[in-house]
């Protein structure tokens, strides 16, 4: 059943078309969303995990976040989503540095058919040069194989516009999408490029990506910044896949902080 439900989330990937993913830490985050799933519509057509906010339900930042407590809270929501039907993609980081096949071998034994793998070395914070990162893509791709699911989705995540190498930006952008192409012919079926929290990623930079990757692009929803566009209009400039990160956690923390205001000034829910 993982590689059908890998099959059917790679399909999902259309240019122009794109899947939504809205970014899950735990069981009452999956059982929230899914709940938008009934006997006529079903809108929740794939989930994706957001370590960050795995991180935080641990109280640590993204980057101390361990394989362990990865794998700890991938194994509570992976069966639900494979019971569900709904093809699981996880944040696995950059696959853990040397543990990359492992990882992966892990990821699918739970139920996971997909993944993110970042190009920014968790132990170094350097960019792994793009013939090492290339080789590093197959790995997983053969353990994902290995393991049963031959057509693993892998969401190659190139951090050229997110990192500060002193890159100019039109250096960045011949990086990015040098790094992408590579990905690509590696395996990976899209590539997801993100500016970080506060930069973003420029609509004209978007654009560009979509033309030279042939719309195999995938970006992050932005998280109510101002003239940030919306999953449709993403969906008419040509990306394949958008996904939200820890938006809906920071969503959902902010609702309970502004609760728990009113009510300790008297006030009502």
């Amino acid at each position: 059943m993982s590689n059908d439900l890998a099959t059917q989330l790679k399909a999902l990937h259309k240019p122009s078309s794109p899947v939504v993913f809205p970014n899950i830490w735990d069981v009452a985050s999956f059982q929230t969303v899914t709940s938008l799933n009934n006997g006529t519509s079903k809108p929740v057509k794939a989930l994706a995990t957001a370590s960050w906010a795995v991180a935080a339900t641990y109280g640590i930042q993204d980057e101390e976040l361990t394989l362990e407590q990865n794998m700890e809270a991938i194994s509570k929501v992976a069966p639900l989503a494979k019971a569900a039907g709904i093809p699981l993609s996880a944040d696995l980081q950059d696959g853990y540095g040397s543990q990359i096949e492992s990882t992966v071998k892990r990821a699918v034994e739970l139920g996971v058919v997909g993944a993110n793998i970042e190009d920014v070395s968790s132990e170094t914070g350097e960019f792994y040069p793009i013939d090492e990162q290339v080789q590093r893509l197959k790995t997983a791709l053969k353990a994902a194989s290995d393991a049963g699911c031959p057509d693993f989705v892998i969401n190659a995540r190139c951090d050229t516009f997110h990192v500060d190498t002193g890159l100019s930006e039109a250096e960045a952008m011949k990086e990015a999408i040098k790094r992408g192409k590579a990905y690509l012919e590696a395996g990976a079926t899209t590539v997801f490029y993100w500016g970080g929290s506060g930069r973003g990623l420029r609509n004209a930079w978007v654009e560009t990506l979509v033309k030279e990757l042939d719309g195999r692009v995938a970006v992050k929803l932005a998280h109510r910044t101002k003239d940030a566009l919306s999953t449709k209009e993403l969906g008419e400039i040509g990306v394949a896949r958008i996904s939200v990160g820890p938006s809906l956690f920071l969503l959902a923390q902010a609702a309970i902080k502004e609760a728990a205001e009113s009510i300790l000034n008297g006030g009502n829910l």
